[in-house]
């Protein structure tokens, strides 16, 4: 049984995958500096580069061909990387959007993500694909109290996350994985760990899976 959580976005989708009692994460960013991107790589993140259109054209008809071929391409580059994980036995866990979440960014984001469960479909049944909303994800993680947010998850993580190269690297230098002024975390560092928290809300949510 194979295991994979999505924290899904256009730009900065992230995933991590359990296989053969391992941890493995993946991510495809799009505007990530390249310095971090190889703060990732040397910590074991499978980084790959994106190649997106970037001519919108200026009518509203471009507009949409310009997101359907985009989704499109995102939604067979991430099959492609990961496909060696995916076969009818495997169970892929989404985070929903907030209740919060509104306007024509929903839609863009929901259109993306469509096309990569329908892309998903042609190997993975869709009863084998879940989607949780963003509470209950924190609280698996133990950071669903009012005030916690992206920090608190990392920090869980680093406390209490799996055994892998990934958290290991960020333990040992945490230093590179933020800011040299505002000592903040760098970005995308809180997509790749956001993944982990879903699949561990996969595991824990689906009794059937051990």
């Amino acid at each position: 049984m194979n295991l994979i959580g999505f924290d899904f976005s256009i730009n900065k989708p992230a995933a991590c995958l359990y296989y053969k009692n391992k941890y493995y994460f993946c991510s495809w960013p799009y505007g990530v500096p390249d310095k971090y991107v190889s703060i990732f790589r040397r910590s074991g993140v499978s980084v790959f580069d994106r190649k997106d259109s970037k001519d919108k054209g200026n009518s509203l008809s471009s507009k949409l061909r310009y997101e359907i071929e985009n989704s499109e391409y995102l939604a067979n580059l991430i099959f492609d990387t990961i496909k060696t994980y995916l076969n009818s036995n495997t169970y892929i866990a989404f985070e929903g959007l907030s209740y919060a979440s509104k306007g024509d960014v929903v839609l863009q984001l929901g259109g993306y993500k469509y096309m990569l469960m329908s892309k998903l479909k042609e190997v993975i049944p869709l009863q084998n694909m879940f989607t949780y909303s963003p509470i209950t994800i924190k609280s698996v993680a133990e950071c669903s109290k009012r005030g916690m947010g992206k920090k608190d998850m990392i920090d869980k993580f680093i406390t209490d996350g799996p055994d892998c190269e990934f958290r290991r690297k960020l333990i040992k230098n945490e230093d590179d994985f933020k800011s040299p002024k505002a000592k903040n975390w760098i970005i995308h560092l809180d997509d790749i760990v956001d993944s982990y928290w879903t699949l561990e809300t996969l595991r824990k949510k689906e009794i059937f899976i051990k």
